[in-house]
């Protein structure tokens, strides 16, 4: 069924009249012959509106999004200017580290020292005692890798002389010399009078010039050697085993305790530094066993005492330099059996390992 502009015109309200007759009229012409176009569809017409709508609003989003987007750039901007802003000088700074111009010349060390980005005539000169060879660098203040020191002294060196290091420990001992560049040989030896580690004398001495590679003397811990190890000249001979006053043995000498004193001595050849040993009756004597014991080292006693069965006494003496060691045993006991015997067990003497090791043992 088709409906002409008048049944239309009758639908619409008088606003859509208005545009209709307005779209009908432009759509006509005015040309002589031509045949009237009908109107576009309802339909049509609303699709077009909707498409308009869609294409507006795109717009309206990209125009809104330029926008934020514009905001957001401005506003980081402004938070990186004032991040900018806030950073101390210190941060902003340029970290130079300090070189180690140690061992160079004086004109090496301050060229190095330019490159590095300091002013080379910021640096200050000074002495220190030193083995290192004159005119080179023998210490530095700050030392390498100081991020921009204030101040830098480089140190030249200066005769140096050996420090008194007697009494000090090894470690202190050898910092002392490496601050002066020398590089100390050890030499250890035993010294019952002195502590383990401990400096005893130096090469040169105290008060010499200082040399690049000189020799500490440092107590060193003792090497020891039997007693039995020494051929004896007299009554005495050796064991290595029982026990005294409840102590075993595994080394030592025996000498029978009798009316008549007996004597037996040892030649230790000056070599070595102490002696240890339990001295007592072995336990296998009889119980009213008592004897009289003297031991001397060259002369002088280092033991003098009477003993009875029971009785252990500790020997711990000096024997530095000393050429014989001597034992007197004399029966005091009415009943003592000449088979009852003093014993110096586990008698050992100490000192060092080279001196030992160059004792000549004959059998």
């Amino acid at each position: 069924m088709k409906l002409n502009e008048e049944e239309i015109d009758a639908a619409q309200p008088a606003e859509r009249k208005a545009g209709l007759r307005i779209f009908g009229r432009r759509s006509l012409g005015s040309g002589r012959g031509q045949q009237p176009r009908k109107p576009a569809p309802r339909w049509l017409r609303l699709s077009s509106a909707i498409a308009m709508l869609c294409v507006a609003s795109l717009a309206a989003g990209l125009i809104v999004g330029w926008i934020a987007r514009g905001a957001l750039v401005e506003d980081s901007s402004v938070t990186t200017a004032e991040g900018d802003a806030q950073q101390t000088p210190a941060e902003n700074e340029e970290k130079l580290p300090m070189p180690d111009v140690r061992g160079l010349t004086e004109a090496d060390a301050r060229q190095v020292i330019a490159d590095a980005g300091y002013d080379p005539a910021s640096v200050k000169i000074s002495n220190v005692p030193s083995v290192l060879m004159t005119g080179t660098i023998a210490a530095q203040n700050p030392v390498a890798g100081t991020t921009n020191p204030k101040d830098i002294t480089l140190s030249l060196p200066a005769p140096a002389l050996m420090p008194d290091l007697a009494g000090k420990t090894l470690d202190e001992g050898s910092r002392a010399l490496s601050s002066m560049g020398a590089q100390p040989l050890v030499n250890r030896v035993y010294d019952p009078k002195t502590a383990t580690g401990t400096i005893i004398s130096s090469v040169p001495g105290s008060g010499a010039a200082l040399t690049a590679a000189p020799t500490l003397v440092v107590a060193g811990a003792p090497d020891s050697i039997p007693l039995a190890s020494f051929k004896a000249s007299g009554s005495c001979g050796t064991i290595s085993s029982g026990s005294v006053n409840g102590t075993p043995l595994t080394s030592g000498v025996s000498c029978s305790a009798r009316r008549e004193a007996a004597t037996t001595f040892w030649i230790l050849g000056r070599t070595l530094n102490r002696i240890q040993a339990t001295v007592g009756f072995e336990d296998r004597a009889e119980k009213n066993s008592r004897a009289k014991v003297k031991i001397t080292a060259d002369g002088n006693v280092i033991l003098d005492k009477e003993l009875a069965y029971g009785d252990g006494e500790k020997l711990d003496a000096d024997v530095t330099n000393v050429l014989r060691l001597e034992i007197e045993v004399t029966a005091t006991s009415p009943g003592t059996s000449s088979s009852n015997s003093i014993v110096l067990g586990n008698a050992t003497l100490l000192g060092s390992a080279d001196a030992i090791a160059a004792l000549d043992l004959k059998p």
